[in-house]
């Protein structure tokens, strides 16, 4: 099955930004904690993967 993706802009004033941040680097930090202490190969790459996504949008919203 084909993956289609769509891109959507969002305007977030700077505490929103800073707030949405935060909320996201601790749900990373969580994950971090998750990935480390799950013995299920299958689960830890979807929390791998999760991981990832968390990275990224923390990057997004931590662009100037």
């Amino acid at each position: 099955m084909p993956v289609t993706t769509t891109e959507r802009s969002l305007t977030f004033t700077d505490e929103e930004r800073t707030f949405l941040a935060g909320l996201l680097e601790q749900a990373l930090h969580d994950k971090k904690i998750e990935e480390h202490r799950t013995d299920s190969i299958q689960f830890k790459e979807h929390v791998e993967h999760e991981v990832a996504l968390l990275r990224g949008l923390v990057d997004k919203l931590r662009r100037p």
